[in-house]
C-alpha cells in the first residue's frame, strides 16, 4: 500500500483538469515528446498572466525539457528564464555555466554524414580526437544521441571520457554517464550513478529514472511510491500520472486466456525466413492456451515455406496452420487472406503480430485482459521497441492533431491527417508503460476484434505493398464506432524497424508518400474532425477519471 501524501490537495487536482482542459486541451496527448513539450511551454507561459497556476506548470515543464536534454542550449536557456527565481544555487550554477560555455563553429554535414554511416572505425579514427581538443563538448553535444543509439557501448562511454570537462560541467558528466548506464549496464551500476547525481540540479529527472529503475528491478512497491511523491508534485506531467494510475490499478490477468479458443494468431512473411522462425519459436514457447495460430508464406523464395512448413512440429497438430501463396500479394492482401480463413473468421479475436519480432511470455495474456478490461474495444496494441540494448521506442499509442494543424510534407497537398507520434523513436524509460484508449496502435502487434473487421471491412489493398494500411483500417474502424486502447503495460520487441523509418530511396519515399495521399483522399474534413472530436473526449474522459482516482488514492483520510 502506498501512504497517503501529505497536504495533498484533492481541489487543486480538479481545478487544474478545468484550467488545461478549457485553454490547452491537446495537454492530454502527452508530455515527453520534445516538441510537444516545447508547444505547451509556450502556451502555458502565454496564460499564466491569466491563470497564475500556468506559470508553475510551464517553469516544471521546462526543467524536465531540460534535464532530459542536458545537452540542449535552447532547452537550458528558457529553463533558466523560467526558473532563475527559485533555482537552488547547484542548478543555477549548471545552467549559467552551460549558457555561458562558448559554441563553437563545427562542421555539422561532416559530422552527420560520419555518424550516419555507422562505420565504428571511422567514428574512433576522427571524432575522437576532436572529443579530446577545446571544442570536445560541442562535438559531443551534436553526436551524443546517435552514439548511444549504435549498439556499441564502447562507444559513448570512451565518448564521455574522452572530453575535458570543466569542474563546473561534473554534474554534466554524471548525468550522461547515469543516462548511459541506464541504457548499456546492470542495475546495480546505474543505481550507483545516479546515487552520484546532485538532486538540486537534477530533481525530476533523478527521481523519476530512480523510481522506474526500482519497478524494473521488483521493488515495485517503493518503486510506486516514489513515483506517487513525483506526481503529486508535478500533477502536469500526463505520461507520469498515467503510468502511476497503471501502477496502483494492474490489469488482472488471472483468467485471460479462459477463452483461448477464441482467438486466431496471425503472421505472414516474405523472404524472412530466419526472423519469422524465430518469432514462431516466441509464439510457441509463450502462453497462448488454446489459440490457433496461422503462417502464410508471401511468395517467398528463400526459406520462408520450408520455416512455415516445419512449424507445425512446435505447436499442436490441430492448433497450427501453414498456408502458401505463390506470389507476394502485398501486406494489406496478406492479412485479408489470413482473415478470410474460416477458423479465423469465426475467432472473436484476430492477433496480428510482425514476422520478426520477440514476445513476453504473457503477451497474449496482457492483450485480453486490456480487452476485456475495456469492454472489448475493436483494436488492441501495444508499446513497440528496439530489441537489444540500447532500447528505443518505435511506437506506443498514436492520437490525431486538429485537421490540417501542421505543415504538409508533399509539395502541393494540404495534409489533413496529421497524426501524434508520442514517443518519437526516444529511449523507452517506461514513461509509455501505461493503458488508455487511442485512435490508432501499431500494427506490429494488433489484436483486432473480428466484429469489427465484419462491420467495417477488411484491410484496403488500394495501399498495396504496404503503409497506412494498418492506420487507414483504424480509422475506419473508429467512425463505425469502435474504439481501440494502447496497453503500454505490455512491451514487445521488434528486431527490424517500421517501413516507414527505413524509406530511405526515392523508390520507397515515392511510396510512402503514394499511400499517404490515398490516406488523404479517402476521408473528409468532416470524418476527420469526427474522428480528432472522438480521439480528444475519449483521452479526457479516461485522464479526468483517472485524476480523480489517483487525487482521491493520495488524499490523507
Amino acid at each position: 500500500m502506498i501512504a497517503a501524501a501529505h497536504n495533498f490537495e484533492t481541489e487543486k487536482v480538479e481545478q487544474f483538469l478545468s484550467a488545461v482542459k478549457n485553454s490547452i486541451p491537446l495537454w492530454v496527448m502527452g508530455t515527453e515528446e520534445l516538441s510537444h513539450q516545447n508547444g505547451l511551454i509556450n502556451v502555458f507561459q502565454h496564460l499564466s498572466s491569466g491563470k497564475p497556476m500556468f506559470e508553475e506548470v510551464s517553469a516544471g515543464l521546462s526543467l524536465l525539457a531540460w534535464q532530459q536534454n542536458p545537452l540542449d542550449r535552447s532547452a537550458a536557456v528558457r529553463c533558466m528564464s523560467l526558473n532563475e527565481t527559485s533555482c537552488p544555487a547547484a542548478r543555477l550554477g549548471m545552467l549559467q555555466t552551460l549558457i555561458k560555455t562558448p559554441v563553437s563553429e563545427i562542421p555539422l554535414q561532416d559530422l552527420d554524414n560520419l555518424l550516419q554511416a555507422g562505420d565504428h572505425a571511422l567514428i574512433i579514427r576522427h571524432l575522437f580526437p576532436l572529443l579530446r581538443g577545446a571544442d570536445g563538448l560541442s562535438w559531443l553535444t551534436h553526436s551524443w544521441d546517435t552514439l548511444l543509439r549504435m549498439g556499441n557501448a564502447e562507444l559513448p562511454r570512451t565518448a564521455l571520457e574522452l572530453v575535458n570537462w570543466s569542474e563546473e560541467l561534473i554534474q554534466l558528466k554524471q548525468r550522461l554517464k547515469a543516462q548511459y548506464n541506464f541504457l548499456y549496464s546492470s542495475p546495480e551500476e546505474t543505481f550507483q550513478a545516479l546515487n552520484e547525481l546532485d538532486r538540486d540540479i537534477w530533481s525530476l529527472w533523478l527521481d523519476y529514472m530512480r523510481s522506474e529503475l526500482l519497478i524494473c528491478t521488483g521493488q515495485n512497491e517503493e518503486g510506486t511510491a516514489l513515483l506517487a511523491e513525483l506526481w503529486k508534485n508535478n500533477i502536469w506531467n500526463l505520461n507520469w500520472g498515467q503510468k502511476l494510475h497503471g501502477q496502483l490499478n494492474p490489469i488482472d490477468t488471472s483468467n485471460a486466456l479462459v477463452n483461448s479458443e477464441e482467438v486466431a494468431i496471425l503472421l505472414y512473411s516474405w523472404n524472412n525466413g530466419q526472423l519469422i522462425e524465430n518469432t514462431l519459436k516466441s509464439v510457441a514457447t509463450s502462453n497462448i492456451g488454446n489459440a490457433r495460430v496461422f503462417a502464410l508464406n508471401n511468395g517467398s523464395d528463400d526459406s520462408t515455406g520450408q520455416v512455415v512448413n516445419e512449424a507445425q512440429y512446435i505447436f499442436r497438430t490441430e492448433y497450427y496452420k501453414p498456408i502458401h501463396l505463390q506470389v507476394n500479394v502485398g501486406a494489406p492482401a496478406a492479412r485479408n487472406w489470413l482473415l478470410a480463413e474460416p477458423e479465423v473468421r469465426k475467432s472473436k479475436w484476430a492477433v496480428f503480430l510482425d514476422d520478426d519480432v520477440e514476445l513476453e511470455p504473457n503477451w497474449l495474456e496482457e492483450l485480453l485482459a486490456t480487452a476485456q478490461s475495456y469492454g472489448n474495444p475493436g483494436a488492441v496494441g501495444c508499446r513497440i521497441t528496439s530489441t537489444g540494448a540500447p532500447r528505443s521506442l518505435q511506437s506506443a499509442d498514436y492520437h490525431l492533431f486538429p485537421p490540417g494543424n501542421g505543415t504538409s510534407q508533399i509539395e502541393g497537398l494540404t495534409e489533413r491527417i496529421m497524426v501524434f507520434d508520442s514517443c518519437r523513436n526516444g529511449f523507452d524509460y517506461g514513461q509509455f508503460s501505461y493503458t488508455r484508449p487511442a485512435m490508432h496502435v501499431s500494427g506490429c502487434c494488433h489484436m483486432l476484434n473480428m466484429e469489427a473487421i465484419r462491420q467495417c471491412g477488411d484491410f484496403d489493398v488500394r495501399f498495396n505493398p504496404t503503409q497506412f494500411d494498418d492506420l487507414e483500417r483504424d480509422l475506419r474502424a473508429a467512425l463505425g464506432g469502435f474504439e481501440h486502447v494502447y496497453a503500454g503495460q505490455l512491451r514487445i520487441g521488434h528486431i527490424q524497424h517500421s517501413s516507414l523509418a527505413k524509406a530511405s530511396n526515392v523508390r520507397s519515399m515515392a511510396q510512402v508518400f503514394g499511400n499517404k495521399i490515398k490516406l488523404e483522399s479517402k476521408y473528409s474534413e468532416h470524418d476527420l474532425n469526427v474522428l480528432f472530436g472522438k480521439d480528444l473526449a475519449m483521452l479526457w474522459q479516461d485522464a479526468e477519471r483517472k485524476w480523480k482516482e489517483l487525487a482521491e488514492a493520495l488524499t490523507p483520510r
